[in-house]
């Protein structure tokens, strides 16, 4: 028996966006950090709460 079943395509995709948004947060954060840019720290930032968000209203 594997992990997936019993979800639907639309948790695993769900789980893919959350993945997504978070793997880019996470870039944008860093590279923010690195070269100093507000910019890319604030849209990091709100790329993870975006993700945390999306997580805690579609719990599967």
């Amino acid at each position: 028996m594997n992990r997936s079943d019993g979800r639907l395509p639309a948790d695993r995709r769900v789980r893919r966006h959350v993945l997504a948004l978070a793997v880019g947060s996470v870039l944008l954060c860093a590279i923010g950090a690195t070269t100093d840019s507000m910019w890319l720290l604030g849209i990091g930032t709100w790329l993870l709460i975006a993700a945390v968000l999306l997580e805690l209203v579609y719990r599967p």
